[in-house]
């Protein structure tokens, strides 16, 4: 217990700074007010940055006060740095904290794309989805109670896709709403993606209805002999077509062609449908091109009237249970007809593609930590030649080669587990900043609309953990260099 009291003194007094009083006054003055300049412009930021919704103020004219608030930190960390720690430590350990920092905010940043890309896909699209092979996918009344039967399951829910032409009815047409002429359907036309659900089936399912400015499935209204069918469309969509809640589409879709020659002269089927809800699911393609209807409009409208479906939404109680439910369900489908993929799988490729970044990005960023820990090695290396007699002296009292080599180990050491934890705490702020401000995207180009934040534990000590490891590896060899230091050329300064 001694000999670990004697390593921990004697390593704390060579990263501490001697004689902290003996700067000159007004050196101290100036660096303390300008810390707590930069502290109180941090908090500010941090302050206007979490409520800037509440004052009315555009994301994008308010770019420069979260910028402010983090280079605001960092001059702080680095006034801290300097005034606790000896110089040739404190850049080591600023070095590490920001390395920290920086993949921290990585990590939450990409962990939270990945969050929220995977759980809007499952919650609009279900956790498993079933399909059948060809068009006739008729039985699915019989697949529904089969699958909710199931332990795990919250609600299967069939579905009718379709590609569409979408076009408002204005008031100078609305008396030809029945009229399929080309003047007409070339009104400002958009090409959708159709979707017809049964909002029955749907109800358990809150993804869906989240997602609906009513936050209800009323929107979803099947046709009736005294008012037209209802439709719900993105805001994106909405908003390029010049509609409103209140206002009427027109949905065509094109003929069915099975290669003959009268097929070929029928003409496309069409209905009008009374906008009632707006869907703003937070990605761009989705609310630039999806439209919802009741499922008996969709089969209607999509299919000719022919009840079938194009497949069914399974939601599980637990997202991860997916794989393990497609295992245990697939083996009584006949793999010739039906197929079924989880939501995993469906985004393969988009998950694919956003760990190559992380792990891209994770190298590069990753420097900044070797980078610190080489200053680490230049400042233990100083650290020696400044120390040489007292070293020397050390070992001349009975000091052995290991605790010397300890000593200098845990300097090593220490520092990087100053820079761990205050870059755990720039990191926090930065991405507390990141959170609060909702990083605006362009949703032409990111299929979110808003830089997402998702901190997971490993994120954050990750980076903290691979600093303290790093540390203690380049110290080693310092520390073996300090430990055998001649006592007689110690004890003579050379």
């Amino acid at each position: 217990m001694g000999r670990f009291a004697l390593i921990w003194l004697t390593a704390r007094r060579m990263l501490l700074r001697e004689q902290v009083g003996s700067a000159a006054p007004n050196t101290r003055s100036w660096a303390s007010t300008l810390l707590r300049i930069c502290v109180a412009i941090t908090a500010l930021a941090c302050t206007i940055v979490w409520f800037h919704l509440g004052l009315g103020v555009g994301a994008d004219r308010m770019v420069a006060i979260p910028l402010l608030g983090g280079g605001a930190a960092l001059v702080a960390l680095a006034l801290f740095c300097v005034r606790i720690l000896t110089p040739v430590v404190a850049v080591a350990v600023f070095g590490m904290a920001l390395g920290c920092a920086a993949l921290m905010t990585v990590f939450a940043v990409t962990s939270g794309f990945e969050y929220e890309l995977t759980r809007r896909l499952s919650s609009l699209n279900g956790h498993v989805l079933v399909t059948k092979y060809g068009l006739g996918f008729t039985e699915y009344e019989d697949m529904i109670r089969d699958i909710e039967s199931r332990p795990g399951v919250v609600a299967a829910v069939p579905f009718a896709y379709a590609m569409a032409s979408l076009v408002p009815v204005t008031e100078d047409t609305e008396g030809q709403a029945d009229d399929s002429s080309s003047e007409q359907l070339s009104r400002r036309p958009a090409v959708i993606v159709g979707k017809g659900i049964d909002p029955e089936r749907a109800a358990p399912v809150d993804g869906i209805r989240n997602v609906l400015a009513s936050n209800s499935y009323r929107a979803l209204r099947p046709a009736d002999p005294q008012t037209q069918p209802g439709i719900a469309l993105g805001t994106t969509l909405a908003s390029r077509l010049g509609v409103e809640v209140g206002d009427q589409v027109r949905m065509v879709i094109p003929a069915d062609l099975d290669g003959t020659a009268e097929s070929a002269n029928k003409p496309p089927r069409f209905a009008v449908f009374d906008v009632l809800d707006i869907l703003d699911t937070g990605m761009g393609d989705l609310d630039r091109s999806l439209a919802l209807v009741h499922l008996r409009s969709g089969q209607a409208l999509f299919f000719g009237g022919r009840k079938r479906v194009t497949g069914i939404e399974v939601t599980l109680t637990d997202p991860n249970d997916a794989q393990a439910f497609v295992e245990s369900y697939l083996p009584g489908l006949d793999r010739r007809l039906f197929h079924a993929i989880t939501w995993e799988q469906q985004s393969a490729s988009t998950l694919a593609g956003l760990r190559q970044i992380r792990l891209a990005v994770s190298v590069v960023l990753g420097l900044l930590e070797l980078v610190a820990a080489t200053a680490l090695v230049a400042s233990l290396l100083l650290l020696v030649r400044r120390k040489r007699v007292e070293i020397a002296g050390m070992m001349a009292l009975g000091a052995d080669g290991r605790l010397v080599f300890w000593i200098f180990e845990a300097v090593g050491l220490v520092a990087g587990v100053a820079g761990a934890v205050v870059g755990l705490c720039l990191g926090g702020l930065y991405v507390a900043l990141v959170a609060g401000f909702r990083f605006p995207l362009q949703d032409d180009v990111y299929p979110i609309e808003h830089l997402p934040v998702q901190l997971g534990w490993l994120d954050a000590i990750g980076p903290a953990v691979a600093a303290i490891v790093l540390c203690a590896l380049v110290s080693g060899p310092v520390a073996l260099v300090a430990a055998k230091i001649p006592v007689l050329e110690g004890l003579r300064g050379r």
